[in-house]
């Protein structure tokens, strides 16, 4: 068996990774027993043995401790986390400390910062009995959470200038006895990470202690290391705001991350392509309509990047479809019965090849597809109107990206980019679709890993069909049946 330089063996490495991706991206829904050891290790296919020391490692639970998977949970099965009050444990013996709460939680290359504060009202730990069940969930969300900064790799973040970055948020680092910090400037992760799971030990055992809404977030964010994470207890969500607009453009030039964790989609945005996803956000938040004009030196202000950039990027976006042009003016695009039939007709194609080559790939290929799953699931559940959508292209395009097939994964993602703007003009309302969406990127994942591929490829082909006819009733022309059904066989 191959071991690192430490004598550790890989496999252990590899399984704290991935497990970490699926505490990471699990969002609230890891507090359910749908996250014990037993249901993490048939999603992976690692050994329960493997899971249980992965949750060990990723909350910092000594190896003579408690151990993960001490508490019982629902079935018998294993917590993730249980037993992590030994990280720590001095502070729990001291009856003088008030249990904590998760206060704020900012994350900006190249720092981090995790605040807590004492529980309103709460006496010292202990001092009130709580149910073996909450301790579990408050246990498992505590492990979610180290499990994002695990997933993020900030520990191999790189500054480039590192007197100008650092000087741009030093105010953000002010320690203190209830903050965890990092910068990459002077870099110490492990200390980091003990400090962190230190204080999560102190942390009053309800799940209010680590919020839904915050895990949530961390899931988003979970594929992009966490960058632009800000968090505070008590602060709404805005509800107009969708996760369209947690879809950053690239960091500044001068800053460099760390590669994304393997687990996580690879797909890599061209500048052309983020400002496709900055044009569609605008439409959106905006409410421009088909015809409206559109500025390259407005969104190259907001964006932060040159107007001959932009307006560069815009006239590609024009060759592509995603933009209209007259006279060196932009709009935004009319969307037609036509476009939208065109479209769909060849995501249908290049999605059968896709799914013909995810049918012959291993099992742990499929681990960020069935991850993307779990999001949509999640979506449909506790999301807003267009959460579910952008779930469904995002398991669509994990489906692209399992496949091997690089250049066909790449085209799909750009019609991708051409879906979402579609979106955005028509005001696509994905709520009466809801159920049908999970249904179907259940048996299609099913049909995957099950090695059926055209069983697949048939719920693909009846899941564009009630896409194209959706998106389609929106439009301004009636739909033409006749020209799908000629390109669609």
């Amino acid at each position: 068996m191959e071991t690192t330089g430490r004598g550790r063996p890989r496999i252990q490495d590899t399984a704290d990774d991935i497990v970490a991706a699926v505490l990471a991206t699990a969002g609230a829904r890891v507090s359910t027993p749908d996250f014990s050891t037993r249901r993490i290790a048939e999603l992976t296919g690692l050994s329960q043995t493997l899971v249980s020391r992965a949750c060990r490692r990723i909350r910092r639970v000594p190896a003579e401790g408690g151990g993960a998977g001490g508490h019982a949970a629902s079935g018998g099965t294993n917590s993730v986390g249980s037993g992590a009050s030994s990280v720590g444990a001095g502070a729990s013996r001291d009856s003088r400390r008030s249990a904590l709460v998760l206060a704020e939680v900012h994350v900006r290359f190249p720092q981090i910062r995790l605040r807590f504060a004492p529980e309103r009202g709460a006496s010292a730990p202990g001092a009130q009995t709580v149910a073996t069940s909450e301790k579990t969930a408050a246990e498992r969300r505590a492990t979610a959470l180290m499990a994002s900064l695990h997933a993020s790799e900030a520990a191999r973040w790189r500054v480039r200038d590192a007197g100008e970055a650092a000087s741009a948020e030093a105010s953000l680092l002010t320690p203190d006895q209830l903050s965890a910090c990092w910068d990459a400037h002077d870099p110490d992760w492990e200390q980091f990470l003990d400090r962190t799971a230190g204080l999560l030990s102190r942390c009053a055992p309800t799940v209010d202690a680590i919020p839904g809404d915050l895990l949530d977030l961390l899931a988003r964010r979970a594929g992009r290391g966490l960058h632009g994470t800000e968090w505070r207890r008590g602060l709404p969500r805005n509800p107009n705001i969708s996760d369209s607009a947690t879809e950053d453009v690239a960091l500044p030039a001068e800053l460099e991350r760390s590669p994304r964790n393997r687990w996580f989609s690879q797909v890599e945005l061209s500048v052309t392509e983020q400002i496709a996803i900055a044009l569609r956000r605008e439409i959106t938040n905006s409410r421009f309509r088909a015809g409206d004009r559109l500025s390259p030196n407005v969104l190259g202000d907001r964006l932060g990047l040159s107007r001959s950039t932009v307006r560069s990027a815009m006239s590609r976006l024009v060759d592509d479809g995603l933009l209209d042009s007259d006279q060196g003016s932009f709009r935004v695009p009319g969307v037609t019965v036509a476009d939208v039939v065109d479209l769909y007709a060849a995501r249908l194609h290049i999605g059968m090849v896709l799914l013909r080559a995810c049918a012959v790939q291993p099992r742990h290929q499929m681990l960020p597809v069935r991850l993307a799953l779990g999001a949509v699931e999640a979506a449909a559940t506790q999301g807003t109107r267009s959460d579910v959508g952008l779930a469904d292209l995002q398991f669509q395009q994990e489906l692209a990206e399992a496949s091997g097939l690089s250049q066909s994964a790449r085209a799909f993602h750009a019609l991708t980019l051409r879906v979402r703007m579609f979106i955005a003009v028509l005001r696509l309302d994905y709520s009466p679709a809801v159920e049908r969406i999970v249904s179907d990127d259940r048996r299609i994942l099913t049909a995957v890993l099950a090695g059926d591929a055209e069983a697949a490829v048939r719920s693909w082909r009846l899941k564009l069909d009630n896409a194209v006819r959706h998106m389609s009733a929106l439009a301004p022309e009636s739909f033409d049946a006749e020209l799908w059904s000629r390109l669609s066989r």
